[in-house]
């Protein structure tokens, strides 16, 4: 029988960021980005069903059962973990996020510092975006813990599921889980407006409903955080954008160009020395920018972040070839993780 519990209890000492539990295989971790076979015992379909009955209760199980997979935060003594159980070929598979209950100081996570001013807006909307291990939700963590440290707040969080536990400090923050405390998050969204928020903060924005209700609330005066996927700030917009049809483009294309205060994503690079650095690109809304936006003229935001050097915009290439540069990763890592490779081989 598998000690979950001390398996991801080992995991964590040995700075791995997930556990994989498969049928036919031992738990592997993920460390620095790379499965590391933990050279514990083979799992069986039995064993992988104990591991995921010790982590759900019986609600949760019905859901599963239901639906085929299942998405939750769950906490055992100092430790706080996302759990994301699926069926496939009639087994179990369970991938677990190990959460740091201590939330990073943003300078641990080399925050560019222009980005914390937008922590002191009091309105606009900010994405922070990357792809799934890119550390952006320990960012956006970081940030929202940043306000509630400096400044009076009424912060609340729609996530699914919470993955960080804020307590309140200057400010207060309320938490709400998607499914269990609202249906949806256009729902909580909606009834976010009645709930007197200074800052909002939206774990993911899917559909044209949420991105409108995220519209309203920057044009009520609320600061807005919203996590995305992609690794680059033109293809965030291109996706924000792609949401709506026909003649709501144009529209869509304008409340995003007002709303929106800035752009930053992030990557993971592996480094020389065997560790992980990250990799970002700003973007901070300008009177150019907004032009750019709302004539859907996205192609020319790259052009205008490498120019914009001065107000403390770059891009994400620039970002990778400054650490190529430090000696932080090497050329093939630098080639690998940009988005214009021809250009990024002659460079380095």
């Amino acid at each position: 029988m598998i000690d979950i519990w001390g398996l991801l209890s080992d995991a964590a000492l040995k700075g791995a960021s997930d556990v994989h539990i498969c049928c036919g295989t031992s738990a592997r971790y993920r460390i620095h980005g790379r499965l590391t076979d933990s050279h514990l015992q083979k799992m069986s379909q039995s064993d992988c069903l104990a591991v995921l009955l010790d982590l759900i209760d019986e609600e949760q199980r019905r859901i599963f059962e239901r639906d085929g997979y299942i998405d939750v935060s769950v906490s055992s003594g100092d430790g706080r973990f996302r759990v994301n159980a699926y069926k496939q070929r009639g087994a179990i598979t369970i991938a677990i996020r190990i959460v740091d209950r201590v939330l990073p100081d943003p300078a641990s996570l080399s925050i560019p510092g222009q980005v914390l001013r937008f922590c002191e807006m009091d309105r606009g909307l900010f994405i922070i975006s990357g792809p799934s291990g890119s550390g952006k939700s320990t960012m956006l963590a970081a940030l929202l813990d940043h306000i509630n440290s400096e400044q009076e707040k009424n912060i609340i969080t729609l996530e699914d599921p919470i993955e960080y536990i804020h307590e309140h400090k200057r400010s207060i923050v309320n938490q709400r889980e998607i499914g269990i405390d609202a249906s949806s998050y256009e729902e909580a969204l909606d009834c976010a407006l009645r709930e007197d928020p200074d800052v909002i903060f939206v774990s993911r924005l899917d559909t044209r409903k949420e991105l409108m209700a995220v519209f309203r609330a920057v044009e009520n005066g609320k600061l807005v955080f919203c996590a995305s996927f992609f690794n680059s700030a033109r293809d965030v917009i291109a996706g924000m954008v792609d949401l709506f049809e026909g003649s709501e483009r144009a529209s869509a294309l304008f409340r995003l160009a007002s709303a929106l205060e800035g752009v930053v994503c992030r990557q993971l690079l592996p480094t020389r020395d065997g560790s992980r650095r990250a990799a970002y690109e700003v973007l901070i809304s300008d009177s150019e920018t907004r032009n750019a936006i709302r004539a859907g003229k996205l192609s020319a935001l790259a052009g205008l972040m490498h120019k914009g050097h001065d107000k403390g915009m770059f891009t994400m290439d620039e970002s990778i070839l400054g650490l190529y540069r430090g000696g932080v990763i090497d050329a093939d890592t630098a080639v690998r993780y940009s988005e214009n490779t021809e250009v990024m081989r002659n460079l380095v």
